[in-house]
């Protein structure tokens, strides 16, 4: 069976391929489902505007990723970070260069769209993964905190405007606070 891209704006991932995803995502990432969150039938809150990047085969997902958008306040300054987010490939398919022809893929819509910043968290021995899908430079001096808690998570980041390149030691200088995408 050949396997194809695909890309689908907010709200408009298939019913099927969202099932995949979200039944994926309860079991890497449990945390993101349980108390009030155990019935969650969404990918990422809707009001970060997933964009969804796939290959699939048939109607079945091989690798998923999604790009979402945010306003991020730093240091009295307000930027719009776009990020990839969700990435994942079922085992059956790992180790085929899947997930990074994705990551690639969101770098380069993140690169073209209007966002001052691409940001990259992830666990540190991810990050050579991300480095070598999209050629970010890793910010070892940045730090992430998500509702008060660092997150010990490695960071790539891609200044993308005027002003992000402008205020690039604000993001050395003070921890980017997030808050938490549930």
């Amino acid at each position: 069976m050949d396997v194809r891209y695909a890309e689908y704006a907010p709200g408009d991932l298939p019913p099927l391929l969202k099932a995949q995803v979200l039944s994926f995502l309860r079991i890497v990432w449990p945390e993101g489902f349980t108390g009030e969150l155990r019935y969650r039938d969404w990918i990422t809150n809707p009001a970060y505007e997933p964009h969804h990047l796939l290959y699939v085969a048939g109607d079945l997902v091989v690798s998923h990723l999604e790009i979402v958008h945010v306003d991020l306040s730093h240091e009295g300054t307000t930027y719009k970070v776009a990020a990839p987010t969700s990435v994942l490939t079922f085992p059956q398919f790992r180790n085929e260069g899947w997930a990074g022809h994705l990551v690639a893929a969101a770098c380069r819509r993140i690169e073209s769209g209007d966002a001052d910043l691409g940001l990259i968290c992830c666990e540190p021995h991810n990050q050579p993964f991300y480095a070598k899908a999209t050629g970010w430079p890793s910010v070892p001096e940045a730090t992430v905190v998500v509702d008060d808690t660092p997150t010990g998570q490695s960071i790539l980041m891609r200044l993308l405007s005027s002003k992000a390149q402008q205020h690039q030691e604000d993001f050395l200088r003070s921890p980017i606070r997030l808050e938490d995408e549930l």
